[in-house]
């Protein structure tokens, strides 16, 4: 017990590094090899605590740059898709098709024609971005992999991107946190871990947003489309899972 927490908080630390120069990637990783230590049924609030932590902690430390109104019509749709997801979708939407459908939301932004439309949206359409996020929240998990094509755009700066991605990103895993009570996780007998886990996310982000700022422009656009063409992977490579 002792070495895994030992190896949980290291990897916590490395991973937030990475979430802080990208915005995106550590979370994935880090639920990649706790799978390999913990059950399922207590990755998932746990993961989601220290993600909390660990977006929490991004848009404190640069929420000068976080774009509120972008933040604002997002948070408005959000909860509209994680009750429908809820309450009706897993009955009528199969568990697959998600993982698909992100996918190649990604592959397009990342792939995409000059000629092609693009997905510099506005004010309101990020309230159908929080909507789907709702949705996704529930269904798959991944909200990093959906949020993250909208910031292929020119307009903002990778600290605007990274700020205003973790906040959006902050409050899923909140959402989450009354589900877990609900169902009478007790996240109490997993204390040491989580809080351990969460100040190594706290410090990760602080030392990765010190490397983010020395950081050019176009290497971290080079390596945001890199890292969301590998989370495009690995979903898609989810979805053939359930036809394997």
């Amino acid at each position: 017990m002792v070495m895994t927490l030992i190896i949980l908080t290291i990897v916590t630390f490395l991973t937030s590094i990475i979430s802080a120069i990208i915005g995106m990637g550590g979370g994935v990783l880090l639920l990649s090899v706790m799978t390999f230590f913990l059950p399922l049924h207590v990755i998932i609030p746990v993961h989601g605590f220290v993600q909390l932590i660990s977006n929490s902690t991004r848009l404190l430390f640069l929420k000068l740059h976080i774009r509120w109104r972008f933040f604002t019509f997002f948070a408005i749709g959000m909860p509209f898709g994680a009750a429908l997801s809820a309450f009706l979708l897993k009955d009528v939407v199969s568990e697959s098709f998600p993982y698909l459908a992100i996918s190649l939301l990604i592959f397009y932004a990342v792939f995409k024609p000059k000629k092609m439309p693009h997905f510099e949206i506005h004010s309101w359409g990020w309230t159908i971005v929080g909507f789907f996020t709702g949705i996704a929240a529930i269904l798959v998990g991944a909200v990093g992999p959906l949020i993250a094509p909208f910031f292929i755009r020119k307009d903002l700066e990778k600290e605007e991107i990274v700020a205003t991605k973790a906040t959006m990103q902050m409050i899923s895993h909140l959402s989450k946190i009354p589900v877990f009570l609900y169902l009478d996780f007790r996240f109490e007998d997993y204390s040491s871990m989580t809080l351990l886990m969460a100040f190594a996310a706290i410090a990760g982000t602080h030392y990765g947003i010190g490397i983010l700022r020395k950081v050019d422009d176009s290497v971290f656009k080079k390596l945001y489309r890199g890292v969301l063409f590998i989370s495009g992977v690995r979903l898609l490579y989810r979805f053939i899972e359930f036809y394997i």
